[in-house]
């Protein structure tokens, strides 16, 4: 059992727009929490475990921001991050929704899920609902490159939209999902998508193209999951027909395993257990090991910010 202090290092609402929504989101989650187990707490020095929860858009401001907090400056053998932007400078020990494989070190980080997927207005699970569709896509293909080859599988059992191109009412949206014994999950801005945790919340078998994800420890993907390289999207439409009468049983593991380990009145205990593993950890961070990560600066795009944090800028 742990007491955990949920806070950010953000600006003061309204600063920065959305700033502070996955905050809000996991607070509500403490509130909402099935499990019982740990509980929060608005006191820092009360606290087991020290949580920022940062949704920044710019990768590594977040970083700063937290380092230079006076309540990580006091608890920070205490202090972890939960971080959702696409790109994350891993820097702290936390959980990473979009952490990559090569930046995935089991001392310092865990995968996780998205806050902001739940249930509501059209974008609900329907025991009811059948499948039409042997697959669906709906999104972006300028997110990311593998996308221009997902759009290109049209099919007379396929629904692909280029959203870019096509927008979609929430409802079919909605339906797109729900009308598809699997649902394309392609990376975007970063290696996971919001589409994989929608299609597992609403009972479909998500198909992940993303060689770079790190799937989130604890549920069993293998049973519900179907991952496809980046490289070999041009066999989806075989293999997926291949899979055809497993769907409907890995859709409905899927939601099980949505609603044991991402949905509104677990995610808490999740995270919450994901830090304590970190925590447990904490002397393999030790010495010279605490430098490891810091070779992410070396990507395009950080090191400048890596040189402007060493200057103290």
């Amino acid at each position: 059992m742990a007491t955990v202090h949920l806070l950010s290092a953000a600006p003061a609402a309204g600063a920065e727009p959305k700033a502070l929504l996955d905050l809000e989101q996991l607070r509500a989650a403490a509130d909402a929490d099935r499990f019982g187990v740990h509980t929060a707490t608005r006191d820092p020095d009360a606290a087991d475990l020290i949580l920022f929860v940062e949704t920044s858009a710019g990768a590594g401001r977040y970083f700063d921001r937290v380092r230079n907090h006076p309540v990580y400056r006091e608890h920070r053998d205490r202090s972890y991050l939960f971080c959702s932007t696409d790109r994350p400078l891993a820097l702290l020990p936390g959980i990473y929704t979009s952490i990559e494989r090569r930046w995935y070190r089991r001392a310092w980080t865990r995968s996780g899920g998205y806050l902001g997927v739940f249930e509501r207005g059209e974008l609900r699970f329907d025991p009811a609902a059948t499948t039409s569709l042997l697959y669906s896509f709906v999104g972006s293909g300028a997110a990311h490159p593998v996308r221009r080859g997902v759009l290109d599988l049209q099919g007379p059992e396929a629904l692909i939209v280029d959203s870019d191109r096509h927008r979609l009412a929430p409802a079919a949206y909605a339906d797109a999902i729900r009308d598809a014994a699997f649902v394309l999950c392609p990376r975007g801005g970063g290696a996971a998508t919001f589409r994989l945790f929608e299609a597992m919340m609403l009972g479909r078998a998500p198909v992940v193209i993303a060689d770079a994800w790190v799937p989130p420890a604890g549920p069993d993907w293998d049973a519900f999951c179907v991952r496809v390289g980046e490289r070999e999207v041009d066999a989806i439409p075989a293999l997926l027909a291949a899979r055809r009468d497993e769907a409907a049983a890995m859709g409905a593991a899927a939601r099980v395993a949505w609603l044991d380990w991402f949905a509104p009145d677990a995610a808490f205990h999740r995270i919450v257990g994901w830090a304590l593993e970190l925590a447990a950890a904490a002397d393999a961070r030790s010495g010279i090991r605490r430098l490891s990560p810091w070779a992410q600066f070396l990507r395009p795009g950080h090191a400048a910010r890596g040189l402007a944090a060493a200057l103290g800028r």
